[in-house]
């Protein structure tokens, strides 16, 4: 007969609704200037070259470097940045994930993985998948409508971060001598019980199966192009990145950062963002940036300029959090 596994001790729950990323990389501080750029999933076609690309980002003083996926053309956005962190040192590497028809448990896994390989550099970015073609690549369910695939996003980076800290900070303890490598009693099940896009129920009973990454949490960066995505930045996003759609929709970063704030929640919002096609765009935009300074001592007599791609995150005075009015989504 099999002995029972012993229990492993639940963790807390926190609801998702009011979920904050406790994150520690330089670029996300207060007061400080974030510059990013993104890369198409077509960019790394030539692994060196892109390798090459980001270390002459890196030096040129890009802080945040997100690698796009678009889930179909085989473009794997959270391997490559994993390959990418022991060849950077100062960037925040935010690979984009879609969650819609993955398994938060391997999204949770593969990101703190990513955090090890980057050295405390890593972040993520949920997209989600609303077509048929996607929804055709796995064949699990139908696709999902929009509003609901974000919903679901949200509820995937609560879950994520659970399992992220699912090992408390000293649950590694390593010993030789007993032969043990953690303490168990410092490991915990997370059970979290979600609904999936199309109204299913998901579970994940956890602990992880990677320890705590060294961030403890990474940041996550969601990109805004619809009211949908834009109200699930105000509940999970540490980072925002505002597109073009966004701004056309009214969403402004002003707006975004208030919603934020309406939810508890401060936020670096960022707009103007670089669009890389190929690593040869990279090195364009390199070029422009060392030429920046020059340009605008020119254009200002002496004095400095801020360049678009650069914007610090904006206090935002603390606004108390409505009362909500249902039951939140976990």
């Amino acid at each position: 007969m099999t002995a029972a596994p012993r229990a492993v001790p639940q963790q807390e729950s926190a609801s998702a609704s009011t979920q904050t990323h406790a994150h520690t990389h330089p670029a996300l501080a207060a007061g400080s200037a974030t510059r990013a750029v993104r890369f198409a999933p077509a960019a790394w076609t030539d692994p060196s070259a892109l390798r090459d690309a980001v270390t002459a980002l890196e030096a040129a003083g890009v802080t945040l470097i997100v690698l796009g996926d678009d889930f179909t053309s085989g473009s794997d956005a959270l391997t490559t940045a994993a390959w990418l962190g022991p060849a950077t040192s100062t960037a925040l590497l935010v690979p984009e994930l879609p969650v819609t028809h993955n398994e938060p448990f391997h999204a949770a896994t593969g990101t703190a993985t990513l955090d090890f390989a980057a050295r405390a550099r890593g972040g993520w970015s949920p997209v989600v998948q609303t077509t048929e073609e996607e929804a055709r690549l796995v064949g699990r369910r139908s696709a999902a409508p929009v509003a609901q695939a974000w919903r679901e996003a949200v509820e995937i980076d609560d879950v994520v971060t659970r399992l992220w800290t699912s090992w408390e900070p000293d649950a590694e303890i390593r010993d030789e001598e007993t032969a043990r490598f953690l303490d168990r009693e410092k490991v915990h099940y997370v059970d979290f019980s979600g609904t999936d896009s199309v109204g299913e129920e998901f579970t994940v009973k956890g602990p992880s199966i990677v320890p705590r990454p060294p961030q403890g949490e990474l940041p996550t960066v969601v990109t805004v192009d619809s009211p949908e995505s834009a109200d699930a930045a105000a509940r999970v996003a540490d980072v925002v990145i505002v597109t073009g759609t966004a701004a056309e929709a009214g969403l402004t970063p002003d707006t975004l950062r208030t919603r934020a704030a309406h939810a508890g929640r401060s936020v670096v919002v960022l707009s103007e963002v670089p669009q890389l096609s190929t690593p040869g765009d990279a090195h364009a935009f390199v070029t422009q940036v060392q030429e920046e300074p020059a340009q605008a001592e020119e254009a200002t007599g002496g004095s400095s300029a801020v360049s678009p791609a650069a914007v610090s995150p904006a206090a935002v005075p603390p606004v108390a959090a409505p009362q909500a009015e249902g039951s939140g989504d976990s």
